[in-house]
């Protein structure tokens, strides 16, 4: 078995990937791959290949050919991959967002103004998560997630403000 990636549709940098022990010509003559797409054979990928293998097979609509005449590699575009973490990372802070919210009310509503002050601070590091991450030296998608490995976010604020 390999694992054979492809761009489709034609003239577009877009893959797709088939895993198949079947021949590439075999593949394209039974118009599984489009006739005149660019592709590209490797060996299996499978959920216990590296990190690096197992992201192209993840998300290939995140990925390029290195030449699309003649690939020799699948490229991650790292940029979408960063802009995925950088949702990923929303998505957890807004429900992180509204459990402080309701923790918060309780503390309004009893008048603690010191731990009213507080999770409002905490809400606001929350808040700036996005504006700080550095993906600079993020070159795989294991380092992108690496990023957004944030205390903040894996806080438990329920035994923090109990």
């Amino acid at each position: 078995m390999k694992t054979i990636f492809f761009n489709s549709p034609i003239g577009t940098d877009k893959l797709k990937f088939i895993v198949s022990d079947l021949s590439v010509a075999t593949l394209k003559e039974e118009d599984i791959i489009p006739k005149k797409s660019a592709t590209l054979v490797h060996d299996l990928i499978t959920d216990d290949s590296p990190i690096e293998l197992t992201t192209i097979t993840t998300f290939p609509e995140r990925c390029t050919f290195d030449d699309y005449k003649k690939p020799t590699k699948v490229i991650i575009d790292m940029e979408l991959v960063n802009s995925y973490v950088v949702s990923q990372i929303r998505g957890g802070r807004d429900k992180t967002l509204e459990q402080l919210d309701n923790i918060q009310m309780r503390y309004l509503a009893s008048g603690n103004a010191d731990k009213v002050a507080a999770i409002e601070a905490d809400k606001q590091i929350l808040r700036d998560i996005p504006d700080t991450l550095d993906f600079s030296k993020a070159t795989n998608f294991a380092e992108a997630m690496m990023v957004g490995d944030i205390p903040a976010l894996t806080e438990d604020y329920k035994v923090k403000y109990a």
